[in-house]
This record gives structure tokens, C-alpha cells and sequence, in this order.
């Protein structure tokens, strides 16, 4: 009886964790107060100060179309809380995003999804879990295609 308990326990707890990561939003609420988790949170003034301190030609273009930027990294994290975040990934819904990219190996993932239409990125989301480190990047805003067609060609010159 008291393993029947544990078992119907354990499932309750695992549907709330589930239900709980079904809003992007919720990997910051869920996991930054993990011990080693680290979250950067930049809005949109600090963002475009430094965007435009670096010089680069692009930076002004980029810092009227970037609304914030955050990042949960899992660098320092405990090995169990990586799982928990990769496991949490796993059952998260994406289907309001577009994937982009997805990497997949034995012991790693990366993708890159977007929200917005064919024209506008509203959201990019990149998300990455891998056995000795994790992150979660978001960016709000808007960005075209040609926006990012433009920062590759800049890449190309550095």
C-alpha cells in the first residue's frame, strides 16, 4: 500500500511539472531559484546602451528592435537540476513556436524556434541541454528577416 502511494505520489508530482512548463515564461519562474542557476535578465534601455557602446554599424538598428533579452544558464547547476531542466524542455508544448534549427546528438540538444509570422520574429527562443551545461535564451522584439541576413553578412567581415 505504501509503494502504491509513492508510485500515485510520484505521477501527481510529475503531471504538475508538466502542466506547470507550458508557458515559456515558466523555465524562469521554475528554475532560477535553483542553487547555481543564474539568470540574466536585460531590458530594452540597458540592451540598447550596449548594443550602441560596441560600435558596431548595426548596433543602433538592432537595439530599436530588441525589447529584452534573458538567459537561464545552467553552467554551475547540479547535475539533477540540469535533468530536471532537460526533462522539463522535453515535455514543454512547442507547437506555438516554429523550430528553425533542432541538433540532437546522444547527450546533447540544441534548437532555435521562432514566434511571429513570416515576416516578423516576435520571439526567438534558443534552448540548449547538454550533460555538463544548459541554457534558455529568449529574445523579444522585432525582427525581420533582413535584420538577420544583415548581421551575417556583418559576421562575415569580423
Amino acid at each position: 500500500m505504501m509503494m502504491r502511494t509513492f508510485f500515485i505520489s510520484l505521477a501527481l508530482l510529475t503531471v504538475s511539472i508538466v502542466v506547470k512548463a507550458q508557458n515559456v515564461e515558466s523555465f524562469f519562474e521554475q528554475f532560477r531559484q535553483h542553487k547555481n542557476v543564474v539568470l540574466v535578465d536585460v531590458p530594452k534601455e540597458l540592451l540598447s546602451l550596449g548594443l550602441q557602446v560596441m560600435g558596431s554599424k548595426k548596433g543602433k538598428q538592432w537595439a530599436d528592435k530588441i525589447e529584452r533579452l534573458r538567459i537561464l544558464s545552467f553552467d554551475d547547476a547540479s547535475r539533477s537540476v540540469r535533468r530536471k531542466f532537460k526533462k522539463a524542455v522535453k515535455a514543454f508544448n512547442w507547437r506555438e513556436y516554429s523550430e528553425v534549427i533542432k541538433d540532437k546528438t546522444k547527450y546533447s540538444e540544441t534548437r532555435i524556434m521562432t514566434q511571429g509570422t513570416d515576416d516578423i520574429i516576435r520571439r526567438l527562443v534558443i534552448c540548449t541541454t547538454d550533460e555538463d551545461d544548459s541554457a534558455l535564451i529568449i529574445i523579444d522584439g522585432a525582427i525581420s528577416s533582413n535584420d538577420i541576413d544583415s548581421v551575417l553578412e556583418e559576421a562575415k567581415d569580423l
